[in-house]
């Protein structure tokens, strides 16, 4: 299960890094400024950032306890 986190993490930094590196390797800061005010660049950026918001926290909330007397259940 790490690697595979691993691994979207890696395709997530890849994909931000092809959409927003171009513009800020060619304009630098002022052009990734310019960049963020297309419609597009805010649905892709919010986008990623709520897949990495998935990616850290999903994990962590996908498992329940369950505490019933002497007998403990971990559910995934």
């Amino acid at each position: 299960m790490t690697i595979l986190l691993l691994t979207a993490a890696a395709f997530l930094a890849l994909s931000m890094a092809l959409f927003f590196g171009p513009q800020f390797v060619a304009y630098g800061t002022p052009g990734l400024r310019d960049a963020f005010q297309r419609p597009e660049a805010k649905l892709i950026a919010g986008g990623l950032a709520t897949a990495i918001a998935l990616l850290l926290f999903a994990p962590v909330i996908s498992s329940v306890l369950i505490s019933d007397g002497q007998a403990v259940q971990v559910v995934a």
